[in-house]
């Protein structure tokens, strides 16, 4: 009994022959690789150990966006911590641009109080913000971070910027 790895089309394949006839373009390989046919593909008719491709700038974009934004108040630490600022997610991007168009709008939150609570990106932790201008700081800077990364990866050039940002 012998074991392949085959690609076709860029997929990868592994199989057994029991009389040792092996289908066109197949490559023997030992018992271990057969076993773990994931770590290997053929270059040049060779086995070789596989390596991903490296993720694309949208790919990276998603990844920044979804570890979220780190904070640090100059004037209220309480407020230090990582929010959520990707789309499509609890208290991301459209809900803190939802609350700063309503500040922005009626000089208040939409609680109707003087502060409001808002969630770390763990969606557990509970922050007060403890007035408009703090909120619009914050609101101010997810924006700017977001835009910033969405602009790398739509134009496919450049560097992400950092995800640490540190407001009044």
């Amino acid at each position: 009994m012998q074991y392949y790895l085959t690609l076709e089309n860029g997929i990868r394949g592994a199989g057994i022959t029991p009389d040792g006839t092996f289908p066109t373009g197949a490559v023997e390989c030992t018992a271990a690789q057969y076993q773990d046919a994931t770590a290997w593909t053929i270059s040049n008719g060779q086995i070789v150990a596989y390596a991903p491709p490296a993720p694309t700038l949208a790919q990276q974009a998603a990844a920044a966006l979804g570890a979220g934004l780190t904070i640090t108040s100059t004037s209220t630490p309480a407020l230090n911590g990582t929010y959520a600022v990707a789309s499509g997610v609890p208290f991301g991007r459209e809900d803190i641009g939802t609350e700063a168009q309503f500040i922005s709008t009626f000089s208040e939150f939409t609680n109707g109080t003087q502060t409001i609570e808002w969630p770390l990106i763990d969606g557990k932790t509970f922050v007060t913000f403890p007035s408009t201008t703090t909120f619009m700081a914050f609101a101010k800077a997810a924006a700017q971070y977001y835009a910033a990364v969405k602009a790398v990866a739509a134009t496919n050039q450049g560097s992400f910027p950092s995800n640490q940002v540190t407001i009044p």
